[in-house]
């Protein structure tokens, strides 16, 4: 009876109590809360690769993210809210979810955590817009009932550290590499997918790799049935010293079917070390393999410089002679961030700027592109896109201040035309070999502002209240959305671009 009621009350206290070898959330809040720290810190992290499991924070989880010492063994709930009423032009909309995260320490190596929420929402005018037939951005398959998109969203991971060097995590969840607000090798724009992943940090290195299982659409194909779809990541990331960080980047990508039939998982792209390019050229082998890197630099205490370059295929005397030709695809993002913007405290400050070419991270089929449930693995803008960020943050007790503009312009299809902008179409449909141009195809232009006050209710829970308004201008077409609610985000999830 005594171990009943104690396992009770572990279950009914809902303090910020976890096990060191759980993961940070990867929400704007969580992130912010942390990094307004350790990025000041002279201490080295590996801030590009998330979800950083809590361990790898040291002393600073403490003071930072209101962490307890807890037992070898408990469980504990937090709840998943979310009650926000909106309006646009096109009347009142609504985001709804009801549920729960579990996290459940196994012992000293040892932690569960699952998510299950219940979502029922009616969207804005814009939002609606990026909704596919297959899938709600960030989230999968959906059904429509009475004018509402309804769908149940369902994570969580069993992590295990045999030593402070290494972990080892398996289950349906998100990664996110990059210092930047977007990333352009891999974030936490797609629907969650099954995932084995394997840590390894070491001195000044950190090594991740992650063998994913996708499903996904083909585009060769007159359905939008899902397909089965696996890649296998790597990143490397190395600090320098207290001030600099580099990291190289590589996925391969490949359909679970081939002529011969069932493909599923290939043997050849297990090795945890080796880059791929190699193996793929000696297996003869039609996977699409993308390349890329990151760096930070550091100046003064909290001025941060970033960036990436994603290489997906691309010719140097092409590029030199600068014909357009269709396959030199890459992208760059450049960036700047600070944690004391003109001098006034935690004061943060972001500006980021991103530019992809036409037709990258497309393949021959969807099945080898990078994407996953009708989704982009890296911007959610796909390709044949540049776009300019900025956004400010302020920090008063339980107060935090967000503004953000976004400006970005976008070539888009016209009629059947293939310009490069969709990655779901296959690059062999390319409207020419030459004379490919930035933005190309019929160009949308996006203009927003917004402005977002919250108030933190519990932020061990991250429960608050948020209101605010966004102004969206899209080719001269212009919305106002208003919004005031209660939530309790663990995850990035607005349809919010």
């Amino acid at each position: 009876m005594k171990k009943l009621t104690i396992l009770l009350l572990a279950i009914i206290n809902i303090n910020y109590v976890v096990a060191q070898i759980l993961n940070l959330p990867i929400n704007s809040n969580t992130t912010f809360i942390y990094e307004n720290n350790i990025y000041d810190s002279d201490t080295i992290y590996h801030t590009a690769i998330k979800p950083l499991i809590l361990s790898e924070l040291g002393n600073r989880k403490k003071q930072l993210l209101n962490y307890k010492n807890g037992e070898n063994r408990f469980i504990n709930i937090k709840p998943i809210i979310k009650a926000v009423l909106g309006s646009d032009s096109i009347g009142f909309v609504y985001n709804t979810a009801i549920g729960a995260e579990l996290n459940t320490v196994l012992g000293e190596k040892m932690a569960l955590n699952f998510n299950i929420s219940q979502n029922r929402n009616k969207y804005t005018r814009f939002q609606e817009n990026k909704i596919t037939e297959v899938s709600i951005p960030h989230f999968g398959k959906y059904y429509i009932e009475n004018g509402t998109y309804n769908f149940t969203d369902i994570t969580g991971y069993i992590s295990y550290s045999p030593s402070k060097y290494f972990n080892f995590q398996f289950g349906k969840s998100k990664n996110f590499f990059g210092d930047g607000y977007r990333s352009i090798l891999l974030s936490d724009n797609s629907n969650s997918n099954w995932q084995l992943k394997g840590t390894v940090n070491i001195w000044k290195v950190k090594y991740v790799v992650i063998y994913n299982y996708f499903k996904d659409v083909d585009c060769n194909a007159n359905n939008l049935l899902l397909n089965d779809k696996y890649s296998t990541v790597h990143l490397l990331s190395w600090n320098i010293n207290k001030r600099i960080n580099f990291n190289l980047f590589e996925a391969v990508i490949w359909h679970g079917k081939d002529s011969m039939g069932y493909r599923g998982f290939d043997v050849n792209y297990l090795n945890p070390i080796v880059f791929y390019r190699p193996i793929e050229f000696s297996l003869g082998s039609p996977d699409n393999v993308i390349m890329g890197g990151g760096y930070k630099l550091k100046i003064a205490k909290s001025n941060n410089f970033y960036g990436q370059i994603i290489l997906d295929e691309f010719k140097l005397s092409e590029l030199k002679a600068q014909t357009g030709w269709w396959a030199n695809k890459f992208g760059y993002q450049i960036g700047f961030k600070t944690y004391n913007f003109a001098n006034i405290k935690k004061l943060y400050m972001l500006v980021e700027y991103n530019r992809v070419r036409p037709f990258t991270y497309s393949h021959t089929s969807s099945l080898e592109n990078w994407g996953n449930y009708y989704q982009s693995m890296a911007h959610p803008l796909g390709s044949n896109f540049d776009e300019f960020v900025a956004i400010l943050k302020y920090p008063k007790n339980k107060w935090l201040i967000t503004t953000k503009i976004n400006i970005s312009r976008h070539g888009i299809d016209v009629t059947s035309v293939n310009y490069g902008g969709n990655i779901y179409k296959s690059y062999n449909d390319n409207v020419n070999i030459y004379g490919n141009t930035q933005n190309q195809g019929y160009l949308v232009t996006l203009k927003q502002a917004k402005i977002k006050a919250t108030y933190f209710i519990k932020k061990e829970w991250d429960l608050a209240l948020n209101f605010g308004v966004i102004y969206r201008n899209t080719n001269n077409i212009s919305d106002l959305y208003y919004f005031a609610g209660v939530t309790t985000n663990i995850f990035n999830n607005e349809i919010d671009f």
